[in-house]
Parts: C-alpha cells; sequence; structure tokens
C-alpha cells in the first residue's frame, strides 16, 4: 500500500470495501472540532469519486459507515476496513486526524474499492518539523503557506517555522522593506489558526543576532552594526548571506532585539520561539576586536533568552556557534531546545553526541538540499536526512526539523523541494524507516500523480545535471569577476555541461508525457530549462566552440523568464523576482 509515512503495521485481508456502499459517516460525540472539520474533508472526497452521498452524523456505529472517535491524548490511531465499514479510533485527536489522512491516501491508491486491512500506527518522534526560508527570495503568498501547511498535515507533520529576518511588518524596517518584500500580521495570524486547525504548531522564528544585513544596513540602525562603516563589496544575494552581526556592546542593539521579539510573539499561539543566532560570522571582527567571540557570544545569547523567557516562552536556537564552544554549553538554560543542523551527505555524528552529553536537549535539522539549485539534489538529501534522523534517535533527540532554506534568491520553486519534504516526514515518523524502490514509488504516486512514471527518478537526474552549473559556485565566481574585481576561473566539466544539456531535453519530454499543464510539472519544467540555460551559460564563459552566442542564450532566458515569472507570482509574493531576472540577463551577455 502507497502509505506515507509507512505505518507501523499493516495487516491486509483478501477482502474490499466498495466505498460507494457507505451512507453515514459518524463522529463519536465530544469530539475535538478539528475532527469534524476534516471528517467533512474526507466526506466530499468520497461523494467526488463515488457519486453517492453521504450523512455526516455525530452519533454512534452503524453498518456502511465510516466511524470515527478518540481517546484524550496521543498521535497513534488504528485504522480498520472491513466489508461492512471503517472505524478510526485515535489515541487523542490528532491520532483521529492522522487516521483520516491515512484513509484519504488509500483511497487516493485505490479508488472507489479499498482493500480491507487493519493498520496500527504511531509516531516515533513527537516533534516532526518543516522549516521554511521566506527570506531570502520568494515571499509566499498566505495562500502558498496554507496549501504548503496541508501538504504537511497530509504527510502527518506537526510543526512548521518560517524563518525570518526582514520578510514582515517590523516597525524598525519602515522605508527599508515593501508590501512586496514582506508578511503581515493578518497573514501570520491567520496562518497560525490554519496550522492549529490542522494540528500543526506554527512556531514564530526570526533573527536576533547574526543576518541581520537590510536591517543594519539602513541609515537608522548602520551604528549598530559590529562592522563599523561597512560598504557591500560583494553581490547583494553573498552580502545578505554573510552578514550581519549586531554588535554585542552596544545598549541599544539588546533593546532593539527585544522590539523585534515583542512584535512577532503575540502573533502565534505556540509556547516556543526561536531566535535563531546561528551564524554571527562577524562577531569582534569589527567595533568588538579583541575580545573573546566565544564569550561574547554567551553574554548577548543570555540576554536574549532572559527575555524570551520573561515573556513566557521556550527557547529554540540553532546550536552551530555554541557547538564551537563546547565548554561553555553548561551557561545555556536547561530547558533551551537546540536546532542542530548540518548538511552533509555522510553528516558527523559527534554533533549530535555533544547535545546529550550536555544534557541539552536538541532536535536534529537535516535538510532537503534544494537551496543553490533551481532543484532538490536527492544524492545528498537522502543521505544527510537518513543519517542524521538515526543519530537523533541514537542520542535521544526530541524529533526532526527538516530545513528547507532559500539561500541565494531561493529560485528553487516549493513543487521542486518536495521528496526532501517527504524524506523528513517518513524519517520524523519511522526513525529507521528506508528509502527503498517502493517508497519512491510511493513518493511518486502521492506527490505527482504518477505512477506510471517514476517521477522521484527524473527529479535526481535533474539534479545531477545542474551540478556543472551549481547556483552558488556561479554566484562567487561572478561576485569576484565583476563586483570585487578579482580574476579567478569558473570551473567546468565542459563535456558534462554538453551532455546533462541534451540529458534534460529527454527529461522535459519524459516529464510532457505526464502533464503540461499541471503546477507541479509547470515548475519542473521550468525548472529543467534553468538548467540547461546555467549550462550554456557555464559553457560560453569558458569560451567552448558552440555555445558563445550571448544573444541567442539571452532569448532563452527571457522566454524561460516569461513562465519563471507567472509560476513565481502564482505562489509568492513579487519580493525579489526582478533581482533574479536581472541577473540572468546580465549574465547571458557579460564579456567573456
Amino acid at each position: 500500500m502507497k502509505i506515507i509515512p509507512t505505518p507501523a503495521s499493516i495487516v491486509e485481508k483478501d477482502t474490499t470495501l466498495a466505498l460507494s456502499a457507505i451512507a453515514d459517516l459518524r463522529i463519536a460525540d465530544g469530539s475535538d472540532r478539528r475532527i469534524v472539520k476534516i471528517a467533512n474533508t474526507l466526506k466530499r472526497e468520497i461523494e467526488e469519486l463515488t457519486g453517492t452521498s453521504i450523512r455526516l452524523m455525530t452519533s454512534g456505529c452503524a453498518e456502511d459507515s465510516i466511524v470515527i472517535s478518540h481517546g484524550d491524548a496521543g498521535e497513534g490511531y488504528t485504522l480498520s476496513v472491513s466489508e461492512n465499514g471503517i472505524e478510526i479510533k485515535g489515541q487523542g485527536a490528532q491520532g483521529a486526524y492522522y487516521g483520516v489522512q491515512t484513509l484519504r491516501q488509500i483511497i487516493h491508491e485505490y479508488g472507489d474499492t479499498i482493500p480491507c486491512c487493519t493498520i496500527e500506527d504511531a509516531p516515533d518522534f513527537t516533534e516532526r518539523g518543516l522549516y521554511h526560508d521566506v527570506t531570502r527570495g520568494r515571499v509566499p503568498t498566505l495562500k502558498q503557506l496554507c496549501h504548503i501547511t496541508d501538504m504537511l498535515a497530509y504527510y502527518k507533520i506537526n510543526h512548521l517555522q518560517l524563518y525570518i529576518e526582514d520578510a514582515y511588518e517590523f516597525i524598525e524596517y519602515d522605508g527599508v522593506m515593501s508590501a512586496k518584500d514582506v508578511l503581515t500580521a493578518e497573514e501570520i495570524i491567520a496562518l497560525d489558526d490554519y496550522c492549529y486547525e490542522n494540528f500543526i504548531e506554527l512556531v514564530p522564528s526570526i533573527a536576533t543576532f547574526g543576518h541581520l544585513y537590510n536591517l543594519l544596513q539602513s541609515e537608522k540602525y548602520r551604528h549598530l552594526c559590529e562592522l563599523a562603516d561597512y560598504k557591500p563589496t560583494q553581490v547583494y544575494w553573498l552580502e545578505k548571506m554573510a552578514h550581519h552581526t549586531i554588535d554585542v556592546s552596544n545598549p541599544e542593539s539588546i533593546e532593539l532585539i527585544k522590539s523585534l521579539i515583542d512584535q512577532f510573539i503575540p502573533l502565534c499561539r505556540s509556547n516556543r520561539f526561536n531566535i535563531c543566532c546561528d551564524e554571527t560570522f562577524d562577531l569582534c571582527r569589527g567595533r568588538n576586536a579583541g575580545k573573546d567571540a566565544g564569550e561574547e557570544y554567551f553574554k548577548f545569547l543570555s540576554k536574549i533568552i532572559a527575555h524570551v523567557k520573561s515573556r513566557g516562552k521556550t527557547v529554540m536556537m540553532w546550536g552551530d556557534i555554541a557547538l564551537e564552544q563546547p565548554d561553555k554549553l553548561s551557561e545555556i538554560p536547561s530547558d533551551t531546545i537546540m536546532l542542530n543542523w548540518t548538511y552533509e551527505k555522510d553528516p558527523d555524528e559527534n554533533k549530535v553526541k555533544a547535545f546529550a552529553d550536555a544534557k541539552l536537549k536538541q532536535i536534529v535539522c537535516p535538510g532537503t538540499s534544494s537551496w543553490n539549485r533551481f532543484v532538490e539534489e536527492l544524492d545528498r538529501s537522502e543521505g544527510n536526512i537518513t543519517k542524521l534522523v538515526e543519530y537523533g534517535a541514537k542520542y535521544g533527540a526530541l524529533g526532526v526539523l527538516n530545513t528547507n532554506w532559500g539561500d541565494f534568491g531561493n529560485i528553487c520553486s516549493f513543487n521542486c523541494s518536495l521528496y526532501g519534504v517527504i524524506i523528513g516526514a517518513e524519517k520524523g515518523w519511522n526513525a529507521d524507516g528506508k528509502l527503498t524502490p517502493e517508497f519512491e514509488q510511493a513518493a511518486s504516486s502521492l506527490l505527482y500523480d504518477s505512477d506510471d512514471v517514476n517521477m522521484i527518478d527524473i527529479i535526481r537526474t535533474m539534479g545531477r545535471c545542474e551540478r556543472t552549473c551549481d547556483w552558488m559556485e556561479f554566484m562567487y565566481w561572478f561576485s569576484a569577476n565583476t563586483v570585487e574585481g578579482r580574476t579567478t576561473e569558473l570551473r567546468l566539466d565542459a563535456d558534462k555541461a554538453i551532455e546533462n544539456i541534451k540529458t534534460l531535453d529527454g527529461v522535459m519530454d519524459t516529464i510532457r508525457s505526464v502533464s503540461e499543464t499541471d503546477e507541479r510539472f509547470v515548475d519542473l519544467l521550468l525548472a529543467c530549462r534553468a538548467i540547461q540555460l546555467m549550462n550554456q551559460v557555464c559553457l560560453r564563459i569558458n569560451k567552448v566552440e558552440g555555445y558563445l552566442d550571448g544573444e541567442k542564450i539571452l532569448a532563452g532566458f527571457e522566454e524561460w523568464l516569461d513562465g519563471y515569472r507567472v509560476a513565481w507570482l502564482r505562489d509568492n509574493k513579487e519580493s525579489q523576482l526582478e533581482l533574479i531576472a536581472d541577473f540572468v540577463r546580465e549574465i547571458s551577455c557579460m564579456n567573456v
């Protein structure tokens, strides 16, 4: 059976049940209102499939019915399908909700006639989350954020965070960011409500230490930047990634951070707050030069933590900088939840062991490996997510927060990172779950409605074709050879790049054979074409014969931009779309 996450136990029988025979959908008295809502969704889907009408009732058991009930608490559930009807029993309301999601996936596979079976299921981890970047290129619309929430709920993910530096209407950003660049308070509140209705905790997350580039480059707050009188020396996206850290010695700094926190805390019902505090690259390299960076980090960190705790919230934070000072881990309050990230294909087990040894609670944070790319790279994400989650299970982690970053413009559509998200869902539910060919087929069917073509294998091929035109490597090369005035080489396997361009022609033909109009496939086709064009740009820069016509490449990018712009604005605010458009135009015809 094609169910993700894979249930703990499935016992199939030789008989079947025709959904068209179902007359009633009965919800036990006293059920959580959210169960009524998901039951109504199930009712509507069955009616659309069978053409029959089902009564939604709040009463006891009966033949030819779907009966949903739940206890007081728990995410586990039992789903029983017999010739006479369906029964879903949840340990708690959340368990019943997940039982319905499993039934929906069974119906997705089998249609009107489903196999009789008994499924008993419960997750290995209580924390199963997605961390989604909304600040480095794409700012999703509320509609898209709700769509993402629906997907997470379908795969039993119960935790969502949005990464925000400047993509919110903080008063400090007045005149710095515009409406097209930010989410509003109303949108965050509406998303929080929507997440709650789907048993997902929306945990607020904002940058409070490093990664404050636009704020600390503004006229009003540049005096709080660690790097005094800093002038950008690289292209925008590199600057935004690498800088800026706040001046920890200025008393105004903590008051500024408190203001950001206080504006954002009331928007979400969660009792937790992620202060980030990662990648403080500039600390003690400017105004505080000569001081001990580790000591200054923990001193300022303690002020941020104290303020968040004074607001009644449990602190979450990225663990990368803290891990560099293992002797100071005891200074972190024991109720702090460390978010332990690493993105290598073969991650370092000792990073997870370190927090366990320090008796600090942690959540392991692998990644979809979709950033700096037009499509996710499965050869890395599969190993990264699998192994890091297994280490988390070994060392008693609370769970998994799978990250979906947007470095350097967030060029990757969410539809081009779906499999990495689903691996996180699978491993969060089943720590020892295997990514078998059967799992890939289930993912292809559930994510892309494709049973005949293994779309996961198609995406794996796309990711491999992108290696010869790595967006991040290209960005560093471009910055060095234009803005910075340095001369560097752009490494390229020209024969492989040419082969990849041809391979992608076949890939696009295969995708079109499945669908040319569905949004998921439109986005994959746009990614294929972008990878082809970027390979052509890299070949041109390396002066490879047959790829020297910049005007031809520009024409290709202009045609691509027409579709890319439509797809972007379908799901996102304008945000940094035109920065990407200007960039690809510039690289198409630059002097080589």
